[in-house]
């Protein structure tokens, strides 16, 4: 059992079901060319689309699987994509998953998020806010002109992930249809984020009384926590 099995599986029935009601679509190979990187505000003025605003809905969702258990460069999306949008806003989630081999969770969990949250995009502005799990964009009048989609994020994405340590694959998925379709994974988003909080405290405070830890339920069901909490009482593992 990995960590965020639940979660992965709730991902992949999402997926799953929306292919089969032909809502889902393949974009592993963006036609065009990688898109140039580059640190930008986008202005309210300058905004062509905006992503993930709260009132429409915003998820964002981190997760790793091991070796073998990721479609390594799929990029998926059920919804429109930008150039699609009817409007001026659209719902938004982005759910990625890393697979690989990952000894040190506290280091590698870190190297992952800094490799999604450092992925920048020309055109492309991000506001992260990672306790609450929103990923709040816009996208440039310029860059929505020049072709700017999905697909290209997915494939940046990807890129950077590959280059953190252990990884072996990672695949992508966005939701740009409805809040709806994004509160179906929210509960998988919550209990990832609990998982995560609950390794972080283990690892940073160095102390494992679970007769007064707020993550103790947790900690209590899933294999893979009492395993670094093993790991970390018997002294074999440390943060980088």
């Amino acid at each position: 059992m990995g960590l965020f099995d639940e979660q992965i599986t709730a991902v992949r029935r999402f997926i799953d079901e929306a292919e089969d009601a032909g809502r889902l679509r393949r974009l592993d190979s963006p036609a065009a060319e990688p898109w140039p990187s580059g640190s930008v505000l986008v202005l309210e003025e300058d905004t062509a689309l905006e992503l993930g605003n709260p009132s429409v809905g915003s998820l964002s969702m981190l997760v790793w699987a091991a070796e073998g258990e990721a479609r390594d460069g799929a990029v998926s999306l059920v919804g429109p994509d930008l150039a699609e949008a009817s409007g001026a806003g659209l719902p938004f989630a982005q759910v990625v998953i890393a697979a690989g081999d990952f000894p040190n969770e506290y280091d590698s969990y870190r190297d992952l998020r800094d490799a999604v949250y450092d992925t920048r995009l020309k055109g492309l502005s991000v506001r992260a806010m990672p306790s609450k799990q929103v990923l709040w964009c816009r996208v440039s009048r310029q860059a929505a002109d020049a072709g700017f989609s999905i697909g290209h994020l997915g494939a940046a994405l990807l890129e950077s992930l590959r280059d953190v340590p252990g990884v072996t694959a990672a695949e992508a998925l966005f939701i740009t249809s409805s809040q709806e379709d994004i509160s179906r994974l929210s509960g998988a988003a919550a209990g990832a984020r609990r998982l995560v909080d609950a390794m972080m405290k283990m690892y940073q405070e160095n102390n494992f009384d679970c007769e007064t830890c707020e993550y103790q339920d947790v900690c209590e069901t899933v294999m893979d926590l009492k395993q670094i909490r093993k790991k970390l009482t018997d002294g074999k593992a440390v943060p980088g």
